[in-house]
C-alpha cells in the first residue's frame, strides 16, 4: 500500500504558484513577439495588404535582443501595477482587465522606447500586432497556472481557522476562506468564551488565525484575546461589527496619525463614473445598431397582436431620486394599469414587487418578450439618454409603493441603491430574476453599489445572455 504524499506547506504553494506565474508569462510574452513576428513579416495574406517599407525583411535575431528587455518589463508591470502575482484571489473578468492594461501599458513603453532609442529599427506593426496575441496568450497562461494551483490546494497542508461570531459576515468569510483554500478546516463560536475556555480550545487544534466578528466587546476582552493567540502561535483578525449592516464599505483612515476606521459612502467618483458612461454609450450604441432590424420586427408583432401603442412609458426613480419615464416594450393589454388590483386579489397578493406568473393581462407576443427579456430592450435608449446605465440596480416604479416599502423595511439604507444611475441587468438579474425575494434583491443591489467595477459590469453582462436563453424566473 503506498503512502500518500506529504502535504504542502501554504508558503510552497504560494511559492510554487507564483514561479509558474513568472515563468509561463514570460513563455507567453516571447511567444506573441514570435508569432507576431510571423504575423507581420511571413504570412502573405497580410504582406500583400501591407507589404513591408524599403522591402527588407529584418531577422528574428533583431527582436531577440529586444526580448532580454521587454519580458522583464511585461512581468514587472503584471507585478507592481496590475498586481497579478500579488493578489491571486480575483474574478475571471477582474483578471482579464488587469491582463489587458498591463499589456497596453507594456505596449505602449516598448513603443514609446524603440521611437526614441531606435527609430525605423523595429516594425510598429509588429508590435502592435503583439498586443491582442499576448493577451490572449497570458490569458492562457493564467488559466493553467491557476487549474495547476487548484490541484495544488487539494495537497495543501491547511492549518485550521477559527470564526468567533456569526451572521452574514461569517458566511462571506467562510465562502472566500474556502475558494481559496478548499480542504481548510472552518471551526465556529456563536460567543467569545472566557479565557480559560479559550485557551483550551486553542489548544485542541493547531489553528493558524483566529477571526472575531464581536468588535463591540470591552476593550480588554479583545486585548486579552489577542495576547493570548500571541502566546499559542495563532494569528488574530478583528471585523468591525459595522461590517454586518455596510459590508463593503469600511476603509482605514490615516489622516489622524493614528489607525481609524471610515464609513466609505457608496457614490462614484467623476472618473468611475465617466468611464461607465463612455462603456454604456459605446455598448448601447453598438447593440441597437446591431439589433435594429429584430426590434423592428417585435415591434411590428406588438401592433399586430393587440391594440395599443407599441412602447409602455412608466414614471421611475433615477439616479439621486430623479424621476424619469422608463421605456419597454409593451406586453400587456392596453388597460392594464386599472386592472392590477384585480389581479392582487385574485392571486391573495399586495406586495408592490408583486408579479403573477399567470397574469391574464399578458398579450401572447408579450408573453415571450418577457421570458426572454426582449421587452426591456427600448431601454438603451435611455441609457443613451444619460437616464440609466447598462448594468446596475432596477428603477423602481413611481406608483407602485416598492421604494416606500423598502424604506419601511431597510430604512434610510433603503434609498443608497440610488446613488448610481439604475440598470437595464443586475446582480438579481443573473441569479434568479423574479424567483429572488425582495430581501435578497434588496441585498444584492447593495452589494453591486458598494463593490462596482468595471469588470463586476462584464461579468454581469456576460451572465446575462444565459440567464435570458435559460428564462429562469422569467414571468
Amino acid at each position: 500500500m503506498r503512502a500518500s504524499p506529504a502535504p504542502l506547506p501554504p508558503w510552497l504553494r504560494h511559492a510554487l504558484r507564483t514561479v509558474l506565474h513568472l515563468l509561463l508569462d514570460a513563455a507567453a510574452v516571447v511567444a506573441s513577439f514570435y508569432l507576431a513576428y510571423l504575423v507581420r513579416f511571413r504570412w502573405a495574406w497580410w504582406l500583400r495588404r501591407f507589404p513591408i517599407s524599403g522591402g527588407t525583411t529584418p531577422p528574428w535575431s533583431l527582436y531577440t535582443r529586444l526580448l532580454y528587455a521587454i519580458v522583464p518589463l511585461w512581468l514587472a508591470v503584471f507585478w507592481y501595477s496590475c498586481r497579478l502575482y500579488t493578489t491571486p484571489w480575483m474574478t475571471g473578468t477582474d483578471r482579464f482587465l488587469q491582463i489587458l492594461k498591463g499589456a497596453v501599458i507594456a505596449v505602449g513603453a516598448t513603443l514609446a522606447a524603440t521611437f526614441i532609442y531606435a527609430r525605423l529599427q523595429y516594425s510598429r506593426m509588429m508590435l502592435l500586432c503583439v498586443l491582442p496575441l499576448g493577451v490572449c496568450l497570458v490569458c492562457a497562461a493564467h488559466a493553467l497556472t491557476l487549474l495547476i494551483d487548484s490541484w495544488l490546494a487539494r495537497l495543501e497542508a491547511a492549518r485550521p481557522v477559527l470564526i468567533i461570531g456569526g451572521a452574514a459576515v461569517a458566511r462571506e468569510l467562510k465562502s472566500r476562506i474556502r475558494a481559496r483554500h478548499p480542504e481548510a478546516p472552518i471551526d465556529e463560536l456563536e460567543d467569545l468564551p472566557q479565557a480559560q475556555r479559550l485557551k483550551e480550545v486553542l489548544l485542541s487544534r493547531p489553528y493558524c488565525e483566529l477571526i472575531l466578528l464581536r468588535s463591540s466587546l470591552p476593550r480588554d476582552r479583545v486585548l486579552s484575546v489577542a495576547e493570548l493567540c500571541e502566546a499559542h502561535d495563532v494569528g488574530f483578525k478583528m471585523v468591525p461589527d459595522l461590517l454586518e449592516l455596510r459590508l463593503g464599505e469600511i476603509q482605514m483612515d490615516h489622516t489622524l496619525g493614528l489607525p481609524a476606521y471610515r464609513v466609505q459612502h457608496a457614490s462614484m467618483t467623476r472618473l468611475n463614473f465617466l468611464a461607465k458612461r463612455c462603456f454604456d454609450l459605446a455598448f448601447s450604441s453598438l447593440l441597437l445598431a446591431v439589433m435594429s432590424a429584430p426590434l423592428a420586427l417585435v415591434c411590428l408583432l406588438i401592433k399586430l397582436d393587440s391594440p395599443g401603442p407599441v412602447l409602455y412609458r412608466q414614471k421611475r426613480y433615477g439616479h439621486k431620486g430623479r424621476v424619469f419615464e422608463a421605456l419597454k416594450f409593451r406586453t400587456m393589454v392596453a388597460d392594464a394599469e386599472a386592472r392590477v388590483q384585480d389581479v392582487k386579489r385574485e392571486h391573495g397578493e399586495d406586495s408592490p414587487f408583486f408579479k403573477a406568473k399567470r397574469d391574464p393581462r399578458i398579450t401572447s407576443v408579450g408573453r415571450w418578450l418577457r421570458r426572454f427579456s426582449l421587452d426591456e430592450f427600448p431601454q438603451f435608449v435611455n441609457v443613451l439618454l444619460g437616464e440609466m446605465s447598462v448594468v446596475g440596480p432596477r428603477p423602481l416604479a413611481l406608483t407602485s409603493g416598492e421604494l416606500e416599502a423598502l424604506e419601511q423595511e431597510f430604512g434610510a439604507t433603503a434609498k443608497k441603491r440610488m446613488n448610481i444611475l439604475p440598470g437595464i441587468t443586475g446582480l438579481w438579474q443573473v441569479s434568479g430574476r423574479s424567483d429572488v425575494s425582495s430581501e435578497q434583491r434588496f441585498s444584492l443591489d447593495l452589494f453591486y453599489v458598494e463593490h462596482w467595477s468595471l469588470g463586476l459590469d462584464l461579468e454581469i453582462i456576460l451572465k446575462t445572455l444565459p440567464a435570458m436563453l435559460l428564462a429562469r424566473g422569467a414571468y
